[in-house]
């Protein structure tokens, strides 16, 4: 069960970059993150090693942002809370059912401390939003003046589907030597 809950908390760091506690907002009204924002809905990983082992996992997540303070509910297919992710610029704890939490300095360490290896998620909350952030990005696309595909960090991001949040579908793919990732998430609101 553990392993399981494991694999959703980095899931969920994968596809939401719980990296807020580091990010200075903008005053800049098109850019600058709001100070609430709230999202729900579904996701999807599947992972594939280059030895052809495939493994996957799904469920629901509900994400809640103030300010600089980020809380990532992970949730079975049932809906039942699998573990509770919270950033902020004090760090990052993971708090399992069984009430067992789990602290690193950020994100970035804790998705370290839980896989054994390093996974670079900076930019995954910019994404939610619709945005790139501020990292180097290459082959940009837009459409309609929103961003539908980019490169960033070594992953391939597709969002479609906005509404007035962001994108409301988001497709991700990462290739690195040993494995690689995709993600789907789809935001129900």
């Amino acid at each position: 069960m553990k392993n399981t809950v494991q694999q959703l908390v980095v899931v969920g760091f994968l596809l939401f970059g719980m990296v807020g506690c580091s990010v200075v907002p903008s005053h800049d009204t098109s850019t600058a993150v709001q100070d609430q924002f709230q999202r729900s809905g579904r996701f999807a990983l599947s992972v594939e090693k280059n030895t052809g082992e495939r493994d996957a996992v799904q469920g629901g997540f509900v994400w809640n942002e103030h300010q600089q303070r980020i809380q990532l509910d992970l949730n079975n297919p049932m809906g039942s809370i699998l573990a509770r992710v919270v950033a902020d610029a004090q760090g990052a704890q993971l708090q399992y059912p069984n009430g067992e939490i789990e602290y690193a300095q950020s994100a970035d360490a804790l998705v370290a401390q839980l896989l054994g290896y390093e996974l670079p998620v900076e930019g995954m909350k910019d994404w939610l939003h619709g945005q790139t952030g501020t990292r180097p990005v290459t082959d940009l696309k837009k459409e309609q003046d929103q961003i539908v595909y980019f490169q960033q960090d070594q992953w391939r991001v597709r969002l479609q589907r906005y509404d007035e949040l962001g994108p409301r579908l988001l497709h991700m793919h990462r290739t690195q030597p040993s494995q690689s990732f995709s993600v789907r998430i789809v935001v129900d609101y």
